[in-house]
This record gives structure tokens, sequence and C-alpha cells, in this order.
């Protein structure tokens, strides 16, 4: 992985200082990670984008004592980090169960489906990706609006509306009948 980061850098110098710090620190950094993300794989991540980003930019860690650069170092973990807590965080999912507690007043009598088709629908959207799964479930038991399902979700909006129009896409593709 170094000779891709080494390739990166234009200067001999610069090469030579960021082969110093990749396996001076590397290591530490990668238990630092860890300790944040309790995850190996996401501190091997988040490690990693640290120095594709040292590298890309042409910034690197400061040389000066052993101290100075295990801060920074540090600072840049702790933000990346926090970062890929937030993404990791960010993917949120509800169970159909949650979402038929949140439908007390589900009434099949509005609904354009049968009971029958109404059954085959969901249980064709519960086969879908969760992605998709829980947004239509959302709107369509719930009766929620887009702007509603992305509150909750913590999603951005136009987010939201891809994944309904895909959702829709792919049951429209089983069930071509229904008016959904």
């Amino acid at each position: 992985m170094l000779s891709v980061y080494l390739s990166l850098l234009e200067t001999e110098q610069d090469k030579n200082q960021f082969s110093c710090i990749y396996e001076r620190y590397l290591d530490w950094m990668l238990q630092t990670a860890y300790h944040y993300l309790k995850n190996e794989e996401d501190a091997k991540d988040a490690v990693h984008e640290i120095f594709f980003d040292m590298a890309k930019s042409g910034c690197l860690a400061p040389v000066g004592s052993d101290d100075e650069t295990k801060a920074y170092l540090f600072i840049c973990i702790r933000n990346r980090a926090s970062r890929v807590a937030e993404k990791r965080n960010k993917i949120k999912t509800v169970s159909l169960n949650e979402v038929y507690s949140l439908s007390s007043d589900y009434n099949v009598e509005n609904e354009i489906v049968t009971d029958d088709d109404n059954e085959r629908l969901m249980h064709y959207i519960s086969s879908l990706p969760k992605i998709y799964k829980d947004v239509l479930c959302l709107h369509f038991v719930s009766n929620l609006t887009l702007n509603e399902i992305a509150l909750i979700l913590d999603v951005p909006f136009k987010t939201v509306e891809t994944r309904f129009r895909r959702g829709r896409a792919l049951i429209k593709e089983k069930f071509g009948d229904l008016d959904i």
C-alpha cells in the first residue's frame, strides 16, 4: 500500500518523509483508530484514508518531535473516526413491526388494493433490500410523506425520493396491474 501512496508524491524528500511516517506510526494509528471505532475494518479504512489524503494533497505530518507528529496524527484519526462513525450511524433501518405499530390508524378500506393484493405486496416489499423496504413501508403502511420519512430515517429528501422511486419501480415490475 505504501507504494500507492508514494506514487502520488512528487519529490524524493516528500517520499522519504512519508515513508518514515508510514512505517513509524502505522501500527499506532491503527490501534488508536480501533480504540475509537471498535471495528478493525473501519479502523483500517480510516487510517488508509488519512494516508491517502496526506499523499494526495502533499500535506504531510510535521516531522519535528515525536510528540508533534503524534499530536497531528491523533487529531487526524479522531476527526476521521468521528466521520466514519457518523456515516455508520446514519444508516438507519426500520423493522416492519415498527412500521405496523406506527400505523395504528391504518384503514384497509382506504387502500386501492384488495386484502389479497395487499398481503402479496407487503410480502414482496419485505423481500426488497432494506433501503427500499423502509421507505416503501413507511409510505404505504404508515401513510407518511417523503419529507416525514426523510426526517425519520435521517437521510436527505432526495435520497428518500430516489429510494421510493426505485423501490416502486421494482414493485411495478412484479405487480404491473396494481396502481401504486
